[in-house]
């Protein structure tokens, strides 16, 4: 049938693949999102015409409930989503407004972690699949207020001093690769760089084997002046900031 209209034919077939996977892709990519943004509450993240998570509460991670979309993954913290070059990625408050935007792309089978930061909401892209065979940690400051930090690994009701999992972290700053993971409950504490007596934060946690994590180092969550620009704003008291753990599957 399509004989005498093949060339019509072959155009709306790749017309139709171009819809279906995204311009020179195809196949998924995996994405989840951290809300690091502090006063940031009421929105939605969207990739190309794809919903990835709404409304999520500052200081955890996540995606859509699973359910509502057809993916792999079982264990719920990624989103599948068609994976293609410079794709719009937005966040909005309601349909048609616009809070911040960019372009992104996204590899076929890769993971990735979408962070929304500070109260003017800037975006971070993290690989999620950059981990040791053995499992790993990952260190990432998303705090605009904290200044230069030192992160470490302590038991419980420790004292931090020596030498810090990492030391002065800024805004941002993200550790990669992957640094070799610790097991056991212990406590994450986040200082100021090079003064361990001043204590930003502290998180008991407790590390499988084998495992692979990501700490994100966050603000305050009621910051003074929200929408303030961050360098404006005052600088909170000692074990004000926050700390979010992440398990970190890899695809």
């Amino acid at each position: 049938m399509c004989s005498k209209w093949r060339g019509l034919c072959g155009i709306l077939s790749l017309a139709g693949s171009l819809t279906l996977f995204g311009c020179g892709s195809s196949g998924n990519s995996y994405v989840r999102v951290v809300n690091a943004s502090p006063g940031l509450s009421n929105f939605t993240v969207q990739v190309g015409q794809t919903g990835i998570v709404s409304s999520l509460p500052f200081g955890t991670e996540g995606v859509q409930q699973q359910g509502q979309y057809s993916t792999t993954d079982t264990s719920g913290n990624y989103r599948p989503l068609g994976a293609g070059a410079n794709q719009k990625m937005i966040v909005y408050s309601t349909p048609g407004t616009t809070l911040a935007s960019t372009t992104q792309s996204f590899i076929k089978s890769t993971p990735y972690t979408i962070i929304l930061e500070s109260t003017a909401l800037e975006f971070q892209v993290l690989t999620d699949n950059t981990a040791p065979s053995g499992g790993g940690l990952r260190v990432v400051d998303t705090s605009t207020m904290a200044g230069a930090v030192d992160v470490y690994i302590t038991a419980v009701g420790a004292t931090p001093g020596g030498t810090p999992a990492v030391g002065n972290m800024t805004y941002q700053q993200v550790t990669n690769p992957y640094l070799s993971s610790t097991s056991g409950s212990l406590e994450v504490q986040v200082t100021a760089a090079g003064n361990p007596s001043k204590v930003l934060a502290i998180l008991p946690y407790t590390f499988a084997s084998g495992k692979t994590y990501s700490i994100f180092v966050l603000d305050p969550p009621n910051p003074a002046a929200p929408i303030v620009p961050p360098k404006m704003q005052p600088v909170p008291g000692a074990n004000a900031y926050g700390v979010l753990v992440t398990n970190d599957p890899v695809m």
